[in-house]
């Protein structure tokens, strides 16, 4: 039977990440592996969690036996130092698991999954699915990404259909964006249509760049080849920097009745319709946006550099000084530093 991974990050947001176990253990898979990774996190999250799981482990898994599916046994490794060096760990036993790991340090995005991911590969996991804490799943999202994922080998990441949690009528993105690089930048296929749109899945995936990291499902064969999500980033990029270098190896693939409902930048900040952009957050856009173009697309550079002095003369005129210098920062690739 094929062996599935699911990969959740958390940092500072145990109360999203409870939620998302939740809807993973209500999964309709067998052979299904969670690993739950937490980044350092300060809010006191490694006991937030281990105690909801606690109190909600045996409930959760009287609904799987009761629909006729395998429960979960737990494996508990928050107690560990550091789970970043998994040749310590021992091998994960029986049907389906939920494990708790804890990274060390806040290393980032890329960082935090990548333990994850290691882990799941000493398992001898197949598929790797690596899921945004802030997110809640239909109970068949990951069957049909296995679907698509098997149809088609030369599929390297494969997508789902992400839908605003707080609007379920309305699409995040059909699967991923496509970068522009006239602009330096990527636009989500099928933002905000309604989801009852049709949707060409052909189309999509000829257009695709690279998949959303709120939901990517990733072959064994893809990580071996290409390698793990690069940690440089920190903070967002780092998926379309996982697609041009898997270029001319592995395909993107979509699966559009895999439905994910994304909480969008719940933890951070966002440029999408629920919330404002936070500092850290635009810090890490820009810098990594710059960093990015430089190494694939310097084509881009001009374009971006541009639209980063449009942003400073805007901020100068309205004497915003903290954005000011949080954009001067990213512009030159200085540390962030959290305005006072």
């Amino acid at each position: 039977m094929t062996k599935l991974a699911v990969v959740v990050l958390n940092w500072n947001g145990w109360s999203d990440t409870n939620a998302c176990i939740e809807s993973l253990i209500g999964l309709e898979n067998e052979n299904l592996h969670i690993y739950v990774c937490d980044n350092a996190s300060s809010d006191n999250s490694v006991r937030q969690i281990r105690d909801w799981i606690g109190l909600s482990i045996d409930r959760l898994n009287m609904l799987r036996e009761a629909s006729g599916r395998t429960a979960f046994e737990l494996r508990d490794l928050f107690d560990l130092p550091s789970s970043v060096d998994t040749g310590s760990i021992p091998e994960v036993d029986g049907k389906n698991s939920l494990t708790l790991l804890q990274t060390g340090r806040n290393g980032g995005y890329a960082f935090g999954n990548n333990v994850g991911m290691r882990c799941a590969l000493k398992d001898g996991c197949d598929y790797f699915w690596v899921i945004n804490n802030d997110t809640e799943v239909e109970p068949d999202a990951l069957t049909w990404l296995c679907k698509r994922m098997e149809a088609d080998p030369e599929i390297g990441i494969c997508g789902s259909t992400l839908v605003y949690a707080g609007q379920r009528d309305t699409i995040q993105t059909w699967g991923g964006s496509k970068f522009r690089p006239l602009r330096g930048w990527a636009f989500a296929l099928g933002a905000f249509a309604k989801r009852d749109d049709p949707i060409d899945a052909t189309a999509v995936e000829a257009d695709m760049t690279y998949v959303n990291g709120a939901s990517m499902f990733v072959s064994r064969a893809f990580l071996e080849q290409v390698g793990l999500m690069k940690e440089d980033y920190f903070l967002y990029w780092e998926e379309i920097e996982w697609a041009m270098r898997a270029k001319g190896r592995f395909r993107l693939g979509y699966a559009p009745r895999s439905v994910v409902y994304h909480k969008v930048g719940a933890s951070i900040g966002t440029h999408d319709t629920e919330g404002q952009s936070s500092p850290l957050s635009e810090y890490y856009m820009i810098r990594n946006q710059l960093r990015f173009c430089a190494r694939y697309s310097r084509i881009s550079l001009p374009f971006v550099v541009l639209d980063i002095g449009r942003n400073v003369i805007r901020s100068l005129r309205r004497k915003q000084t903290k954005r000011l210098v949080t954009l001067m920062r990213a512009l030159f690739g200085l540390p962030f530093v959290p305005a006072k």
